[in-house]
């Protein structure tokens, strides 16, 4: 694309936010971004063939062995283990995720300014990440697994999944959501397996072995998966020319001052202050109902089962619907099933129902993302990185956030005595009216039709 042309599609007019990018221009803006380092334009293709699948394959494999979705089990034993420090455990696990989604948004800018730092910074995740198996094992405290499972696992897993992100808007263009939803699936998948592992492996060996003999299999697994995940584009070579004067990619922020942005990103918000919670308090929900605390793993297996078809088939639509109809869908779908469900449930078939339906809706929403980054990019290829981390970026807030929220809700003075089905179980109501309305105020995110870009 020449300078004359770059200058007159900056001077159409706005399009509508309802339209999809147009990957032939993202394409032909990263062919001329190669030609001008000198490099071949002998690509592989893009939204399908060897290269983009096999990079799918990998990064949804490396999605797989994320554990934090796993932690309700931990919590249910650790809360055994230190009973006098209940209100910070359930710490552990949003202070996690949420680091990994707060340090998505600069990771990702500065990989984008410095690509060939992607490799040794998913190596670097690694190492930190099994430190924080290993400290978490012999910790001794609560405050102890607060820095070890909580916060090295955080950003371990920050530096190692971040470039994985990144590389996936190279391989994907028209078929994003769809790819997306593949990738996130492999969440779900881990999320049906380890919980069950380690719940097991807690009720046999205890705290120190489970984490060692997981930390261990973690390492080795992931070291094995890390050299297939490749670029598509390539790399300019450090000797070609010196780090200061070789052009670094420019980012266009005018979306930050457009309220489609915002919308979107405060419903993302939203939808982090509350989709942590049964993840996180289901199990401790079972032993409350004087359920076997195989019934509380299930339920966290199940909600995560459940995401796997929920994120390809939302994924999938991403590419085809419209926007505001997914999001209005997911909204008073994952509202339903917490009001309806989680308020309900007072036995097994209650739980199991709660935890098919709030996973399928409320644990695909991630799946979006790509299509919420159609919205508000036209033809900037440096961008979708950082939109996708952003996004990330309010959910990690609201993970951070949820945490001591959720300790909050369950003090004893919040409990609602005499009220009906799950309401009325222990501290959980007012829990459960928060996880609901959070559900359904993800929905503002549908209000960025009502603007156009400008």
């Amino acid at each position: 694309m020449s300078k004359d042309q770059v200058n007159l599609a900056q001077s159409e007019p706005a399009m509508a936010v309802e339209e999809t990018q147009p990957a032939r221009v993202v394409e032909q803006l990263q062919l001329d971004e190669e030609g001008r380092n000198g490099l071949t334009s002998s690509l592989p293709r893009v939204d399908g063939g060897w290269g983009a699948w096999s990079y799918l394959a990998t990064a949804t494999a490396l999605e797989a062995s994320r554990m934090a979705n796993s932690y309700g089990v931990y919590l249910d034993h650790y809360t055994i283990l230190y009973p006098a420090s209940t209100g910070l455990l359930p710490i552990i696990g949003t202070v996690a995720m949420g680091i990994m989604y707060l340090l998505m948004s600069p990771l990702s800018l500065y990989l984008t300014t410095y690509p060939r730092q992607r490799k040794i910074t998913m190596w670097i995740g690694l190492v930190i990440m099994f430190s924080g198996f290993i400290g978490a094992a012999f910790a001794s405290s609560a405050a102890g697994l607060v820095v070890t499972q909580g916060v090295l696992y955080g950003i371990g897993g920050t530096l190692l999944y971040c470039p994985t992100t990144n590389y996936m808007f190279e391989w994907w263009l028209n078929k994003r959501g769809l790819a997306s939803g593949i990738m996130l699936s492999g969440t779900g998948a881990g999320g049906l397996v380890m919980p069950l592992i380690s719940n097991a492996l807690l009720q046999k060996y205890g705290k120190r072995t489970t984490l060692l003999s997981i930390g261990i299999s973690y390492t080795i697994l992931i070291a094995l998966l890390i050299p297939f995940i490749k670029p598509r584009l390539p790399i300019p070579s450090s000797t070609s020319t010196s780090s200061s004067r070789r052009p670094r990619p420019k980012v266009n922020w005018g979306f930050i001052r457009r309220s489609p942005f915002w919308l979107l990103w405060v419903g993302v918000l939203f939808q982090g202050l509350a989709a942590f919670m049964p993840v996180t308090y289901l199990p401790s929900y079972a032993t409350a109902l004087s359920l076997s605390p195989t019934i509380g793993t299930l339920t966290i297996a199940l909600m995560n089962l459940a995401r796997v078809p929920g994120q390809v088939i939302i994924g999938h639509l991403a590419d085809k619907m419209s926007p505001r109809k997914l999001i209005l869908l997911m909204a008073l779908a994952s509202g339903l099933s917490v009001f309806a469900g989680w308020g309900a449930a007072k036995n097994v078939g209650g739980l199991v129902g709660f935890s098919l339906a709030f996973g399928a809706f409320a644990g695909s929403y991630t799946a979006l993302f790509s299509r919420f980054i159609a919205i508000l990019n036209r033809d900037d290829p440096h961008l979708p990185a950082i939109l996708y981390s952003l996004f990330f970026l309010a959910r990690g807030i609201g993970s951070i956030a949820s945490g001591p929220l959720s300790s909050a809700l369950m003090s004893h003075n919040s409990s609602l005595d005499g009220a009906k089905g799950g309401y009325g179980v222990g501290e959980f109501g007012v829990l459960i009216i928060w996880t609901g309305t959070g559900m359904i105020m993800s929905g503002v995110g549908a209000g960025y039709k009502n603007y156009k870009l400008d």
